[in-house]
């Protein structure tokens, strides 16, 4: 069974951060999950060791610092060409402004609204990273 390499989530809640990793893991599709509370963390990693390069991150919107939208847009800015990281937005607001400011884009295709389940994770897995169904819990 292939599995994703390297997986990031940002998520200033320590909560949502340890029930996204538990799922991650029970569906035994992601390897080495790194969480951070803190985006400006993940930026600088990205600008301190060209050798970071994630296959996937999670990012919540809503946060203290830097919000995810300008993650998102400061990744654009200077990553998105050099890393073939995938990024998916994730936020707990139904708002439709908010998912209507989302505009997908070759590295960041999709805007999730919380929580995240292991069907959502399976099918984030075939449409971006490959088909194997193979001990997949369900």
């Amino acid at each position: 069974m292939s599995k994703i390499n390297h997986t990031i989530l940002i998520d200033d809640n320590k909560t949502t951060n340890f029930l996204n990793k538990y799922l991650m893991l029970k569906s035994k599709r992601f390897s080495l999950i790194e969480v951070f509370i803190n985006g400006k963390v993940v930026l600088e990693r990205f600008e301190k060791d060209q050798s970071f390069q994630p296959d996937v991150i999670f990012l919540d919107i809503d946060m203290p610092d830097i919000d995810g939208w300008e993650l998102l847009e400061k990744f654009e800015k200077l990553y998105s060409q050099k890393v073939k990281t995938k990024i998916f937005i994730l936020s707990s607001s139904i708002n439709k402004d908010d998912s209507q400011v989302f505009k997908p884009k070759h590295f960041a295709p999709e805007y999730l609204i919380k929580p995240l389940n292991l069907n959502l994770l399976n099918s984030l897995y075939h449409k971006y990273f490959g088909n194997d169904d193979s001990n997949f819990i369900k």
